[in-house]
């Protein structure tokens, strides 16, 4: 065992002051249970997800492991050296070098100096701070500062690995470096606790995700089923609550039939109304629809610039065959005009699903039949594989039958 939490509650107390003077004053504060009855066993060599909402409650999590703030209710055990990846830079003094930060930092993380002088090379290059590492901390970037932390952190090698959002951390080759360090813990039998909201990432690196949501446990499984149902939970609630800020347009997603709807299968039409109205009349006046997974533009349409007379005014976008894997789509939608500033940008205004099992039509890999690890676009596809032993043909993904309409 290398992280036991037994029932562990956290609260907060917001509003006021502790002390004699905000006892007496009513209504000083409030309460906040940031966690409540969570209960985790991790083990040597497991690597375990924690995903949720903003405030689910997951630093908290990780604050109280770390042991930066104690739980108010039950009991938290660990085993063996600990390193965070939390606060990336926190314990660095801005008046000391980097190089005397390496050696601060890592010293408080229970390394010996002669540890630290054995690793510094390694921390050095993997930060990739060589020409300033005799440059005081107080004149790094943010980033130079993050790098630095996880560098130290990550060559401490402990035995249970804390870590929060560390992905963000400098450029995608640092990146890419940290993401393989973490593999690296993870396939050399060491514990990590992983907090991320790149699900991608999370489905990469842990067998076991736990679920949090306003710091209740909503639900812990093998990673692929937790991910599955929180993208589910997240699809559904933006679907219900789906509506552009703008009150001067109404945007609807029609079905085939000219119906509201907002599920869709795959090779459906579908149409996309704009209504609102012009205070005045517009010159080169346009409309773009674009549809969109996550934060990534898949297609779009934009209609021919006009004169648009001041009144109401009705736009219909309609397209044939959605060619979408499984999950949520956004519609954007941008009125341009002669007098729109150039910094004017889309609204996000409606949302629909794609809700066809394209794993019914002959491939059962996660890959490539549902968006949740990156994908959008639904592509048939075959293999072909040519060994020593002879050459097969293996079905991969068929996709449904279209038929004219």
């Amino acid at each position: 065992m290398q992280l036991e939490l037994n029932v562990v509650w956290k609260r907060y107390r917001l509003g006021g002051r502790s002390g004699l003077f905000a006892a007496l004053r009513a209504n000083s504060t409030h309460e906040l249970w940031a966690l409540r009855d969570v209960s985790l066993r991790l083990d040597k060599g497991e690597s375990v997800g924690l995903i949720g909402h903003n405030g689910a409650g997951k630093t908290t999590l990780l604050k109280l492991v770390a042991g930066i703030t104690r739980p108010t209710r039950g009991q938290i055990r660990t085993q063996g050296r600990l390193a965070s990846l939390i606060n990336l830079g926190a314990g660095f003094h801005p008046e000391l070098t980097g190089r005397e930060n390496i050696f601060l930092n890592a010293v408080i993380l229970g390394l010996s100096r002669r540890e630290v002088r054995t690793r510094f090379e390694e921390i050095v290059d993997f930060a990739d701070l060589g020409p300033y590492i005799d440059t005081p901390l107080k004149r790094y970037s943010t980033g130079m500062t993050a790098r630095l932390g996880f560098a130290v952190a990550a060559h401490v090698e402990p035995d249970l690995l804390l870590v929060d959002e560390v992905l963000s951390v400098g450029d995608v080759a640092f990146q890419d470096r940290s993401i393989r360090k973490m593999l690296s813990f993870r396939d050399s039998g060491r514990a990590i606790l992983f907090v991320s909201h790149n699900l991608s990432a999370v489905e990469m690196m842990c067998q076991r995700t736990i679920w949090l949501d306003h710091g209740v446990v909503r639900r812990e499984g093998p990673t692929e089923e937790v991910v599955r149902d929180y993208l589910a939970a997240v699809d559904d609630a933006l679907v219900q609550s789906s509506t552009t800020d703008d009150s001067t347009l109404d945007v609807t997603v029609l079905d085939r039939g000219g119906q509201p709807a907002t599920d869709f299968d795959f090779g459906d039409a579908l149409r996309v109304r704009v209504r609102g109205f012009a205070p005045v009349a517009l010159q080169d006046a346009c409309c773009r629809v674009t549809i969109r997974g996550d934060y990534s533009p898949l297609f779009s349409s934009t209609s021919p610039p006009g004169a648009w007379r001041a009144g109401p005014f009705e736009l219909e976008c309609a397209f044939a065959r959605l060619p979408l894997l499984p999950g949520l789509y956004r519609v954007d939608i941008e009125i341009r005009h002669a007098a729109t500033p150039p910094w004017a940008t889309p609204v996000t205004a409606a949302a629909f699903r794609v809700v066809t099992d394209l794993a019914e039509f002959g491939s059962d890999s996660v890959v490539g039949t549902t968006k949740s690890r990156g994908g959008f676009m639904a592509v048939a596809y075959d293999w072909r594989i040519q060994t020593a032993g002879g050459e097969q043909h293996l079905p991969g993904l068929h996709l449904p039958t279209i038929m004219a309409q």
